[in-house]
């Protein structure tokens, strides 16, 4: 009804306005007409006068008098016209005004935009009724004090989000007018924050070494009891997240979570691997592969299916988050994979390594950029293995891209029409690019760190065999993941490709010699991260008929290369209780080799626990070579530059950086992540359970 009365109203002003208007314009015609009808009229008198009547001699003056008098009437009128119009036109904006300014005011309050009017110094001078409905009492006020987000608002960037009193607002400052425009987007932001809280988080949680832990406990009740407490931890997980908990193998589960619940996992550091390593301290861990922010189910399940992958071949007992934007999360990973005691597994990787072989004719074997003996030690025997099943290989070699230790080991055990055969440089190997060919990266599987990267596009069919734990960036397309974290080194898993196959391969000396030399490397003569595995490997090589003695001569320093490590090992400081940090000299390129010897070197001494040694090795380009005794994980540390390796050997590098600037980032990345690197000892466990 009283809408009905309102638009009445305003129909009824309008008409009434509009007839004033006419009505006025109406008498102007009349007046005009008039004017020019008397005009016409009295010049046609005074000339039918002056033609048809007695001569007058006053006939100019009557005429001049007639024109002044038209004139002076016609101005008059004019005025007239004038302020009347003015009139009409005051009384009619008037009520127009009305109109418009309730109008204006439904408009603004209907889609919730409130105006503000400041000074020179932002102090608020006029708001309309919509905004100060909600905030009484803000004229006279200054307007960064009121609302302190709009202090980002400049010339550049006039356009500011803020949140005020529970209302979220965009808001633009208009300098010239001095005018700030609050758009209220609470409705549209509390739906996006609804949204993003709802959002689906999909993951895989799988039990690392199930069937490890069973063949190694060997009592089926004992194990059938330990399957049911981390059973039981994982479905607690599940529930105290409000997350849906699915097992679809004996070891391996689906959850579903939306993002909410998932920030709370989150926020706790995903407690539940720490969980489970600390009830079981020598049997099982988990791993979590977990992906959000993508548009579908079966995207979000195949990223969580890809995170697990990573997480597995990094060697469990971590999470690994992989978001539709942004870099891969890593989360734990401060366990050292236990050895792998299952033979079977180790069998059927080299039985179905062997049968992919067969699948090609020809095979490219690339060690990494900077060859060691380990690099090359499980090239020969890929190469060994592809000339017992009597297929086309190529190793690429180059000896620039080589250490001189591994150089000159190779260049004296092969003469140069053996190495001719079996090596090629950068443009043979790029020639045998193609859809039958396989390329098989070793003790490397970071595509940027291959002896030649820049050909690895090139091909289009993958087999990495590797121990390190990868980092960001992988081979694509890989047919065979050989990457075996628990694994000492490359030639390790290689010793073991050979002896557990089915085609019966024999080794000849040479390669057996190489492949020893390469886990003596990796171990330090069998000090550091050797196994049981290591020393049966070890084992397996010496009836082969590998040379101990010319392994000692690979591995002896060259005495330069001694005294480089030296001094930089005079540069040595301890910013961490156990942490040692040294770097080459500014202006003195090193080789990779010396600074991972000096690191070694310093961990060999009583009380350092990790050692972290820095020097430049190109002109544009500083690395730093972490090493580790085992209770900290520089692993964690030097992911955090870019870099990656595992747990006790890590290494990255830092382009376009001074040394003393390569330092001080290490530093920094000390000081923030130092407590999360270091390993818990099984006491430590026990005691916080």
């Amino acid at each position: 009804m009283e809408n009905n009365e309102k638009d009445h109203k305003k129909a009824t002003t309008k008409k009434t306005r509009l007839g004033a208007m006419n009505t006025l314009l109406v008498k102007w015609r009349i007046w005009i007409a008039c004017d020019l009808l008397l005009a016409t009229a009295s010049i046609a008198a005074l000339l039918i006068c002056y033609y048809f009547v007695t001569p007058f001699d006053y006939y100019f003056y009557v005429a001049v008098g007639l024109l002044g008098f038209f004139i002076v009437a016609t101005v008059i009128l004019t005025l007239a016209f004038n302020l009347g119009f003015r009139k009409t036109k005051s009384t009619t904006e008037i009520k127009a005004a009305e109109i418009v300014g309730n109008e204006a005011d439904e408009a603004y309050e209907f889609g919730k935009i409130g105006l503000a009017v400041v000074d020179n110094d932002m102090q608020i001078v006029w708001a309309n009724d919509f905004l100060l409905s909600r905030y009484h009492n803000i004229v006279d006020e200054n307007l960064y004090d009121i609302f302190p987000g709009l202090q980002s608002i400049s010339e550049n960037c006039p356009v500011a989000n803020l949140e005020y009193e529970s209302h979220y607002y965009q808001a633009e400052y208009l300098k010239e007018s001095h005018l700030v425009i609050f758009r209220d987007v609470t409705d549209f932001q509390n739906i996006q924050i609804a949204s993003n809280k709802s959002a689906p988080v999909v993951g895989y949680l799988a039990i690392d070494n199930y069937a490890d832990v069973q063949m190694a406990i060997g009592d089926d009740t004992r194990f059938a009891d330990m399957v049911h407490d981390i059973r039981e931890i994982i479905t607690k997980f599940g529930s105290d997240t409000a997350s849906l908990m699915r097992r679809i193998q004996d070891d391996r589960y689906l959850f579903i979570t939306d993002n909410e619940n998932y920030q709370k996992i989150k926020q706790t550091n995903f407690a539940v691997l720490d969980q489970v390593r600390k009830r079981f301290p020598d049997g099982f861990t988990i791993s979590l592969g977990i992906a959000y922010g993508f548009t579908t189910y079966s995207k979000l399940a195949q990223k969580a299916s890809d995170a697990l992958d990573v997480a597995l071949s990094r060697g469990g007992d971590q999470a690994v988050i992989l978001p539709f934007q942004g870099q891969i999360i890593y989360v734990g990973g401060k366990t050292e994979l236990q050895p792998s005691r299952n033979r079977v597994k180790i069998r059927s990787l080299s039985n179905s390594f062997t049968t992919l072989l067969k699948n090609y004719s020809q095979i490219v074997i690339v060690p990494h950029y900077n060859a060691d003996l380990d690099a090359i030690g499980s090239a020969l025997g890929v190469y060994h293995i592809c000339q017992h099943l009597h297929l086309n290989a190529k190793i690429c070699w180059d000896p620039t891209a080589a250490e001189d230790s591994t150089r000159g080991a190779v260049e004296s055990e092969f003469n140069k029409d053996e190495l001719d055969a079996m090596t090629g440089n950068m443009r043979s190997i790029s020639a045998l690019a193609g859809e039958n060919t396989l390329y098989v990266a070793v003790d490397h599987n970071n595509p940027k760190q291959a002896i030649f990267p820049s050909i690895v596009k090139k091909f289009s069919h993958f087999v990495v065999i590797d121990h390190h734990r990868p980092g960001d960036t992988i081979y694509d397309d890989i047919e065979l993941n050989g990457i075996d974290t628990s694994a000492s080194s490359a030639s390790e898993l290689l010793t073991f490709y050979i002896s557990y196959n089915a085609n019966e391969i024999a080794l000849d000396s040479r390669t057996a010699t190489f492949l020893l030399a390469g886990i003596s490397l990796d171990t330090r003569f069998f000090k550091q991260k050797a196994t049981a595995n290591t020393f049966e490997a070890a084992m397996i090589l010496s009836k082969y008929g590998a040379n101990d003695n010319e392994v000692a001569e690979f591995l002896k320093e060259e005495w330069d290369i001694y005294r480089e490590k030296i001094s930089i090992l005079n540069s040595a400081e301890t910013p961490y209780s156990g942490i040692v940090v040294a770097c080459a000299k500014e202006d003195e390129i090193v080789n990779d080799t010396t600074l991972a010897l000096a690191g070694n070197e310093a961990i060999s001494i009583k009380g350092n626990q990790a050692s972290f040694i820095i020097g430049r090795i190109s002109p544009h380009e500083v690395k730093i070579s972490g090493r580790s005794d085992g209770s900290i994980s520089v692993q964690v540390i030097l992911e955090k530059l870019g870099g990656g390796g595992h747990l006790r050997m890590a290494a990255t590098k830092i382009k376009d950086v001074s040394v003393a600037e390569a330092k001080k980032e290490l530093l920094a990345v000390l000081n923030d992540y130092l407590d999360d690197a270091r390993m818990k000892s099984e006491s430590e466990d026990k005691e916080e359970a």
